[in-house]
């Protein structure tokens, strides 16, 4: 059986995307909150000097195979979902199955 590649937004821009999902189905101003809390979350790490959390925050898209192969060390990440899937074979990621 061939693996599966799940890719799904992370940090900022699944807040953002759930912003305008939100706004679609009336749901603003918990969206509006959310977004809120996750750039207080960001600018505190910020603060604190925690770059790389700072830099999770803005991944955008992670790509990951379900089942996690034992030999890949990490997920893909990029801004636009074709950009976490060329992350995820650059780090090493084989389909296998037909």
């Amino acid at each position: 059986m061939a693996d599966r590649i799940d890719i799904y937004p992370v940090g900022v821009l699944a807040d953002l995307l759930m912003l305008r999902r939100a706004r679609r189905y009336g749901a603003l101003g918990w969206a509006l909150r959310r977004l809120a809390q996750t750039l207080r979350y960001v600018a505190r790490r910020a603060r604190a000097g925690q770059w790389r959390e700072v830099k999770g925050a803005f991944n955008g898209y992670l790509a990951e195979p379900t089942p996690f192969p034992a030999h890949l060390r990490r997920c893909g990440s990029g801004w636009t979902k074709r950009r976490a899937m060329r992350s995820l074979h650059r780090h090493g990621y084989r389909q296998t199955g037909p």
